[in-house]
This record gives structure tokens, sequence and C-alpha cells, in this order.
């Protein structure tokens, strides 16, 4: 009978083990989706038709949108290696060192070094991800710093933007790429290099559909030099040492729209759409010499690149996950680049790094939930500081002014001391800027 007993009680708890393991099972499942993560180069708010934009039609990234969430307010810096440094790290410039844009190789000797950062490619991976990047690297000279592994990626093919004799590559007609430690041009002769960077994204989900992969696709496009795509009427050119001809740039938008759609259209025919989280954004503003009509008043917004201001720094962001994120919803929250890295980890339920970061998970807002509000966002040009709240903006030097529209004339800062309200609202943003600098170096 006690033999029994025994025999019947340990039958109960290997069944209730069996049942936990499945519902933990299951729940890791639900909530450790894939993740691709795609990134636009010199994109900012105004461009896209479902953010108002009226110069361009982007079908591809408007159905993404109907389809998911579109966030209204996402910030970067004005400048592209800040913005990848800052995304990657969860930590601002002035944490993480990559305070401009490296480009001069005589000049610019600071990178990303992955002794004293950690990306969150490497958090996902210790956590079981297959990780994977192809596109825009510029935290490092790849001829010389070739950093990618280290920060966690498997896998990568990226733009060698020079060789060891400074001279720079081309990144779209005859590209020149480093894949997985090695030079690759040869085989790449004739080919366009974004066709190039989707082919090899694709594949390695192939490979991996059957378990959890991170993508980061920091594309190309539409960065200058503007010249034809595959789908222009006009003939492809290698043009690696000019600015190219800006009326191409409608022709680049319309093929940035079609490669995303390939992502897209990839991650679903492989059934893994209800398991992946796909996000888009662009890193700063669009180039300075190009304008775009924008907004239900068609006005002219100027491209706003490497400026402290909405127009650039402020970016269009948007997020499927079928079955989890509303359909056709937005969000009108402040949402900051150093916040990527905590949401991708609380996502995959990894662990955030050693070192302090700067940003703060918006993984509820993507399922309808207030998760953690932002009151202000931070933004670093080179030495320069400020911060945004909703409606105004302080720099580290004091100027304090209210936040204008994209496209009208920036405000005059308001001399101190102002109204009683005024200088609550200096008093507070001064604030945010030593929270800033100090919450991740605490």
């Amino acid at each position: 009978m006690v033999e029994k007993m025994k025999s019947r009680i340990f039958g109960i708890i290997a069944v209730c083990w069996l049942a936990v393991s499945i519902a933990t099972a299951a729940d890791s499942a639900v909530r450790s989706p894939n993740i691709v993560m795609i990134m636009a180069d010199d994109l900012g708010y105004e461009i896209l038709s479902c953010y108002g934009g009226r110069s361009y039609q982007t079908p591809r990234l408007d159905q993404l949108a109907g389809e998911g969430m579109k966030f209204t307010h996402a910030f970067s810096t004005p400048y592209c290696s800040p913005s990848r440094a800052q995304l990657l790290t969860g930590r601002y410039p002035l944490h993480n060192g990559i305070k401009r844009v490296i480009f001069l190789p005589d000049k610019h000797r600071e990178f990303l070094d992955p002794k004293k950062e950690t990306g969150f490619a490497k958090l996902l991976r210790d956590r079981g991800y297959a990780t994977a990047i192809a596109g825009k690297w510029q935290v490092s000279f790849l001829y010389e710093r070739d950093t990618v592994h280290d920060f966690g990626f498997d896998r990568y093919q990226c733009w060698k933007i020079m060789d060891p004799t400074h001279e720079k590559n081309p990144r779209y007609v005859n590209p020149v790429f480093v894949r997985d430690g090695e030079t690759v041009e040869k085989e790449l002769h004739g080919k366009y290099g974004p066709d190039v960077n989707v082919d090899f994204l694709i594949d390695f989900m192939k490979q991996n559909k059957d378990r959890p992969f991170l993508v980061y696709y920091p594309m190309l496009l539409p960065h200058f030099p503007w010249g034809p795509t595959p789908d222009s009427k006009d003939p492809l050119k290698e043009m690696a040492n000019s600015k190219g001809n800006a009326d191409y740039f409608p022709d680049m938008i319309a093929y940035m729209d079609k490669l995303v759609g390939r992502v897209v259209d990839a991650v679903d025919q492989l059934g893994l759409k209800e398991d992946t989280l796909i996000i888009f954004t662009g890193d700063n503003g669009t180039q300075k010499p190009l304008t775009s009509r924008w907004g239900p008043d068609n006005r002219l917004v100027p491209g706003g690149k490497a400026d402290p201001s909405d127009a650039g720094t402020r970016v269009p962001l948007i997020a499927r996950w079928p079955g989890k994120i509303e359909s056709g919803s937005s969000n009108n929250d402040l949402i900051d680049f150093s916040d990527f890295l905590p949401t991708f980890v609380e996502l995959a339920q990894a662990k955030l790094p050693v070192n302090k970061i700067n940003g703060h998970s918006f993984a509820a807002k993507l399922f309808g939930q207030a998760g953690f509000q932002r009151k202000w966002v931070h933004m670093q040009k080179q030495g320069i500081r400020y911060v945004r709240s909703r409606d105004w903006i302080l720099t580290d030097k004091g100027d304090l002014r209210p936040v204008v529209e994209i496209g009208r004339p920036p405000a005059a800062p308001v001399e101190a001391p102002g109204t009683l309200e005024q200088e609550k609202i200096r008093g507070e943003l001064k604030q945010a800027l030593s929270e800033a600098a100090f919450r991740a170096a605490q």
C-alpha cells in the first residue's frame, strides 16, 4: 500500500513537473521572438507617406505600419556613428565615446571598443539567439578594427568604407564588403550592394528558422551617393567619391521600401510571421540638400541631418508583431535610441549588461501598455548635449526654447529669467541633463 502511494505521488509530481516545463517552454516561446531590426541611413520623419510625407511613395512601409504600431516621437542623434553606437549599447555618446561621425581615418581615431562596451547582439547571443548583421557598421574602420564579431554577431557582411590606403570603397555598384572577417570584392562586381545584403540576411534566416534569431539590418540606402537603382530607367553606375545626383533620391527611397518588403516577405514565407518582431527606423534626419513635402498643408521640409533639431533627430519608428501588436495602432510617447537595447533584452529574456545603460525598455508599449513614461530624450552633437521634452528643448549651455513643428523656423531661446513656468521647465530639464550624465556613469 505504501509503495503504491509512493508510486502515485511520484507520478503526480512527474506530471506536474512536465506540465510546468511545457508551460514554461510555451511562455518562453511567446516572450522570446525573433527580432529583425532595420535602420535606414539618413531618413527623417517627413519622408514616409504613412507619417504624412507627400513627396515619395512607400507602400511596403505603409503596410508595415498598418499591420503594426507607428511611434510618432522617436529620436536618434543628428549623426550616424553616434546613433549606431547608442543603439548598440544603450548608452549615450558621452559614455560610449562616439560623439561624431567616424569617416576620416587620419582624424577619427575613436572607435566603439568591445572591451569597454557591450552590444545587444552579444546579450542575445548569450541567451541562445543566432545573430547576424548586414549593411553599414561605421563605429570602427573595418580594415584595422573588425570588431563586429566581438559585439555579438555570428555572421556579418558590412560595407568596408575604407582600404588601408584610405581610398573610399563603393557601397552600391561594385561594392566592397567584409564578410565574416574576409574582404569580398571580385564576386560582387556588377552587383548592387543593397541587394547583396538582403540576400545574405534572408539566407541567414532560412538557415536559422528553427531557433530564435536576431537580424540587424543597418541599410546602405538612401544615403548618398545618389544614383540609379536596379529599378531606375538609367543604368547603374559606380560612384564612390561623389554625392551623385539628388534627382535619383526618389528612386532610392522606392528601392529602400522594396527591400524592406523583401525582408518582411521572407519572414512571412518562412512561417515566422507571428514569431517575429520587425522594427524599422532611421539613424538621423534627411540630408540637407534635400527638400520634401510633408503634412496636411503640403509644406516644404528641408533635410535636417547634423542639426540638433526635430528635422535632424526625429525619425520614423514602426514595429510589427502579428498577434502581439495591435494592427494600425500608434504611440505618441517619447522614445530614445538608448531604449532599443533594454527592449530587446526584455523580449528575449536576456540579461542587461554589467555596465550601466541610459535606456528604458519600451516593450510594454508594444502590447498597448503604458510602460516606462519618458519625460525627456537626450541627444548629442559632438560636445553639445541637449534634452527634449514634449514641448521644450534645453542645451547644456542653458538655452531653453520651445519645440516647433518640422518645417517651421526654430523658436528663439527664452531669455533667463523667464516666467515662473519657464524657469520651472528650465530647472526640470537641467536636472534631466545631469541625470543623463550620471545614470550610466554610476
